[in-house]
């Protein structure tokens, strides 16, 4: 299962996804999550372990939406509405 979290707001709303990240890999074998944020916040998540691919935004959709597509992901969610 390919999963996408996306999290556009503020850090403290970014660190609360991090344990649904963690279940997510632990609890869903062979599961692929991807997260999609902004730019700026990218140093609260590229080291996290549980994370397979992370997707930033810096204000062009345009040029993120075919990347994202391509992936095919199984589920897509907004990480705190799990």
């Amino acid at each position: 299962m390919k999963i996408l979290i996306i999290r556009f707001s503020s850090i403290g709303d970014i660190v609360l996804t991090t344990p649904v990240v963690r279940c997510l890999k632990k609890q869903i074998k062979d599961s692929e999550v991807h997260y999609l944020t902004k730019e700026k916040f990218k140093q609260v998540l590229c080291e996290n372990p549980y994370i397979d691919k992370l997707h930033l935004y810096n204000s062009n959709y345009k040029e993120l939406l075919p990347t994202l597509r391509k992936e095919k992901f199984s589920m897509v969610t907004d990480g705190l509405k799990l």
